[in-house]
């Protein structure tokens, strides 16, 4: 594939929580956007994650950016996720795996489930108060993290490499002009 990332995933609509189509080059068509892409949202990982968001979410938003999350399953699990996580931002469904495949997010294998990166990821959001949900629709699927710009600019791009493997929010934060 060629072109950005955000290039990619400009054309592609996604429904939210509250089932209203999203197309993804809104969220960055005037200014930045913070767009992360859940394993599922069972995923311990991902609560950890979009916590950290949240408790910054004021600091984005001074810098001028907005946030958003992408997540795997049905729509039922989405709005559950997001009433239990208490995000505010768009949480969009892709149940279809649509944008997943286009910006070619990795998986991992069964034995990836137990590496030592994974095992001290589990350690460190346990500590912090997080803990595993039930299994989401591909609990092989890895993450991602991403700031774009206007003009379909990637000015941030993390993609996971194991499933405990979030973007810090400072470099989040640090990639936003």
């Amino acid at each position: 594939m060629t072109g950005t990332l955000s290039s990619r995933l400009a054309d592609i609509s996604l429904p939210d929580t509250d089932e209203r189509e999203v197309l993804l080059g809104s969220l960055w068509a005037a200014s930045p956007a913070v767009v992360v892409f859940l394993r599922h949202y069972g995923c311990i990982f991902c609560r950890e994650h979009v916590a950290e968001l949240r408790a910054h979410e004021a600091e984005f938003r001074r810098r001028g950016a907005s946030l958003a999350a992408i997540g795997l399953g049905d729509l039922r699990y989405a709005r559950l996720f997001r009433e239990e996580t208490g995000i505010t931002f768009p949480l969009l469904v892709d149940a279809g795996r649509i944008a997943y495949r286009g910006i070619e997010l990795r998986k991992t294998t069964f034995f990836g489930l137990f590496t030592r990166e994974n095992f001290a990821a589990r350690a460190r959001a346990r500590a912090a108060g997080h803990r595993q949900h039930k299994l989401g629709k591909d609990p092989f699927q890895l993450g991602g993290s991403f700031v774009f710009g206007p003009g379909n600019k990637d000015l941030f791009v993390h993609i996971s490499a194991f499933t405990g493997d979030n973007a810090p929010v400072s470099s989040l934060l640090a990639a936003i002009p």
